[in-house]
């Protein structure tokens, strides 16, 4: 029976400390080539982010409490307050690479909170300590998410999924594949179904390199395919991730997600978001605050290529919004470390947290 054990040797950190840098897995050569990035500087880990090489929630708010670490391990002056106001400014600059995900905003804040002003090298010593908590603490959570989400699957299931919201948008195991991955351990026969997810692909070149590695039973169908899957019947249960949750359990998660739990609504099919806690953002009522990032829209009509060409007109215009929010009414509960809410019931974890 595969174990964890296993698991590692097939999924490599996508996040990892080292003396002197950040080491990440650099996702835009996947499939093709497993690929390593080395992130010396702050700059390093803000131009990660914002070039998707660290894409997912859980992975962009590691690297940018990352960013956090290199702007102190390069630091050169010796003045303990300089240095901190220093450092806020870093953070300021590292949480406007990606608007939506609250997770970097999350990690970057949770390694400065109340850090003592005491001298430089203290300091430097004390945000290393934290950060190397952050990624332990990170993983930790998704193992229980795994935990938790198990209890929900039955072997013989299908499961589907959309974008990737595994091992690669994490620190590891991931959030949305973590229950997948633990009904594995316990030996269920399960089938995964990914949304290959436009524009980027994550489904089809990411969850998919992870299901391939760890021996998963997977197929991937265009994004625009579930609602044949549904109802015929090829569909037992949907889990995704998210970038950002509301207090009432509304959730911003990658385009497309939205049309998906309404289609599960419409047949009946039990539709979960798993995410980490730190997701959670109980400043804001609901999906409506949540700004909403949108990219240049040559990732639509210049980066795909039909048969190596452009899939659209040199003139063609394009609008090209990554995320969408799905109303809490339509999610059937929320995964988290603390167990499984109820979407509109977040606020019995709210002290945990």
């Amino acid at each position: 029976m595969k174990n964890l054990n296993y698991l590692r040797k097939k999924l490599p950190l996508t996040v990892e400390l080292r003396s002197d840098h950040v080491l990440i897995i650099d996702q835009t050569k996947l499939p093709g080539k497993l690929k390593f990035l080395k992130l010396k500087k702050y700059p390093d880990a803000i131009s990660a982010i914002k070039e998707m090489q660290v894409r997912g929630a859980q992975a962009i708010g590691a690297v940018g409490a990352g960013g956090i670490f290199l702007a102190g391990y390069s630091y050169k002056k010796n003045n303990a307050s300089d240095f901190y106001k220093y450092l806020q400014k870093i953070a300021k600059e590292i949480i406007k690479a990606r608007p939506t995900a609250v997770n970097l905003a999350w990690g970057v804040k949770t390694i400065l909170a109340d850090l003592e002003i005491t001298s430089v090298l203290k300091m430097k010593a004390e945000i290393k300590h934290r950060y190397k908590n952050i990624l332990e603490q990170e993983v930790g959570h998704n193992l229980k998410i795994g935990e938790y989400g198990n209890t929900l699957i039955k072997s013989g299931m299908t499961i589907l999924t959309h974008c990737n919201a595994g091992s690669l948008s994490a620190i590891w195991f991931g959030t949305a594949t973590a229950p997948i991955f633990q009904a594995l351990m316990k030996g269920k026969n399960i089938k995964v179904r990914l949304d290959e997810t436009r524009p980027w692909l994550q489904g089809s070149r990411l969850t998919a390199w992870e299901m391939e590695r760890t021996g998963i039973d997977y197929t991937i169908n265009i994004d625009s395919a579930v609602g044949y899957l549904m109802s015929h019947g090829l569909v037992d249960m949907v889990i995704v991730g998210a970038d950002h949750i509301a207090s009432n359990g509304d959730t911003a998660n990658k385009i497309g997600t939205y049309p998906l739990a309404l289609m599960a609504h419409e047949w009946k099919i039990p539709f979960y978001v798993a995410a980490v806690s730190a997701t959670i953002d109980f400043s804001i009522k609901t999906g409506a605050l949540i700004k909403i990032e949108e990219r240049s829209g040559d990732e639509i009509l210049r980066d795909i290529r039909y048969k190596y060409q452009p899939v659209s007109p040199q003139g063609a215009k394009s609008f090209n919004p990554i995320f969408d929010i799905t109303p809490h009414k339509l999610i059937t509960g929320i995964i988290t470390e603390y167990g499984i809410s109820k979407s509109d019931a977040l606020n019995l974890i709210k002290g945990r947290v």
